[in-house]
């Protein structure tokens, strides 16, 4: 029988130790070390490889290279949801782990289960199956959401049970077309003596699963819960051993959602998806639809990268005087630090009061965005709603240095050519681009900048135009 050993492990962080400590060398909390008892089958592998030593000779596998290429050449398995296929750089690789997280409520379970009735209407095989494996409800529970969604598909075989060792050992490798596992926080190994859910529970599950699906093959989804902090609830530990990490993003209060692709080794990260909960399910939108074309001062619109593609968005401000001493700096979508700096440089270079004005910055349609060639369409929408000056439907794309200047930023080109499908009237770029086709389509006006104080007389002279 193997024996057992003591472990000490943070709950907080999945920090593991031998020896007790009192305060966490990595995330620095107190008192958070819990004992678990683990089997230790270092005795019992021993014993396996020298009754074996005298019938084979124990050595790794090894393949040559020009095999490998070969075999990570093979087809995808599409899921015939263009969204998701397309999120996923092509669709799901064979052995692939993901790790699907999200709010409570926000529809990773609905989007789970029309996943696996897309994959196995698209089998090769007629005894090609997708197991479905739901912890936290019954069998009845998950039949009544798939009757809600419309989905009646003999292909899928659902179980409630939580023991990772008996779902494993009752799924058919040969059968197999996917496996998902809602959620990972419900299921538990019998080799780890602790609660469910726990942090050590968690990543014996999870590394139980990725081994069973790159032995055979077969791709695995696993749900996970996300915490108040905004992470993948269990060890960070998680994240690293899976393939690729995907977020659900949206508020329940409203009908949008967001899937980002936060991790993916098997293509771009930072690509999304936009869906819209309805009564059957989730559906798929244009990235568009968040947009809103307004004629009031402060809506630029501007072009990000998300992953590989460029991505249309809307930046609104509202600057307002305030009779304090100094005004406030709010911003949603955008790290607000990127605001203070941005409102520094017109203050500073256009000798604008601002200091004594609250500036609010929002991204329509509650994306967030991190690329830096958004800095020119956040200064020109300060500068449209301070001078209340409404410059039409314009695309501005450039960063803004800490010396006024407007540089250009990377992929210019794609990013003015995936905004020609929206109904924009001018176009405000870097002075120093160089993008000849610009001029193609003649309704188009085309202006460039090559600081801050041309980005003012431009707004200015545009409000007087209208005078």
């Amino acid at each position: 029988m193997p024996k057992t050993k003591t472990i000490y492990v943070c709950d907080k962080c999945g920090y593991e130790s031998p020896k007790w400590f009192g305060r966490c060398p990595v995330c620095g909390e107190w008192n958070s070390a819990k004992e678990f008892q683990l089997k230790d089958a270092s005795t019992e592998a021993k014993n396996i490889r020298s009754q074996d030593a005298g019938m084979m000779e124990s050595h790794p596998r090894f393949f040559d290279l020009h095999t490998a290429l070969e075999k990570s050449e093979e087809e995808r398995i599409k899921t015939n949801i263009p969204a998701v296929d397309q999120l996923l750089n092509g669709g799901l690789v064979r052995g692939q782990v993901i790790l699907l997280g999200g709010e409570p409520g926000v529809g990773k379970s609905t989007l789970a289960l029309q996943i696996c009735d897309a994959t196995a209407k698209s089998n090769e095989r007629e005894d090609h199956v997708v197991y479905y494996i739901s912890g936290e409800e019954s069998v009845h529970q998950v039949a009544n959401r798939a009757k809600r969604l419309g989905i009646k598909n003999p292909r899928i075989l659902i179980s409630s049970e939580t023991q990772i060792e008996d779902i494993l050992s009752n799924i058919d490798p040969q059968k197999a077309r996917l496996i998902v596992i809602d959620s990972i926080q419900t299921l538990s190994s019998v080799d780890i003596d602790s609660p469910v859910g726990g942090v050590v529970q968690i990543k014996a599950v999870v590394e139980k699963v990725r081994i069973f699906s790159k032995k055979y093959n077969v791709p695995s989804l696993l749900i996970a819960h996300v915490t108040k902090e905004g992470v993948i609830a269990g060890p960070k530990l998680v994240e690293h051993v899976v393939d690729t990490v995907i977020y659900f993003e949206g508020e329940r209060t409203t009908d949008y959602r967001i899937l980002r692709v936060q991790k993916n080794r098997y293509g771009p990260s930072g690509e999304i998806s936009v869906f819209q909960m309805t009564q059957e399910g989730l559906k798929s939108l244009s990235e568009d639809i968040l947009l809103n074309y307004s004629n009031t001062p402060g809506n630029v619109f501007t072009s990000v990268f998300e992953g590989s593609r460029p991505l249309n968005v809307q930046i609104q401000a509202l600057v307002s005087r305030v009779k304090m001493a100094s005004g406030r700096r709010i911003s949603h979508g955008i790290d607000v630090r990127k605001v203070i700096i941005l409102s520094a440089v017109l203050a500073k270079h256009l000798n604008l009061p601002l200091d004594f004005h609250d500036i609010y910055i929002n991204v329509s349609g509650g994306l967030n965005i991190t690329d830096p060639g958004c800095e020119l369409a956040i200064a020109g929408a300060i500068l449209s709603s301070f001078l209340d000056s409404y410059i039409g439907s314009a695309l501005m794309v450039g960063e803004v240095g800490l010396d006024g200047s407007i540089r250009p930023t990377v992929n210019v080109t794609k990013r003015i050519e995936n905004a020609k499908k929206l109904q924009i009237e001018r176009i405000i770029i870097p002075a120093n681009v160089e993008y000849n086709s610009i001029n193609s389509k003649s309704h188009l006006k085309v202006e460039r900048a090559k600081d801050v104080k041309q980005l003012f007389e431009i707004i200015v002279s545009e409000k007087m135009d209208k005078i």
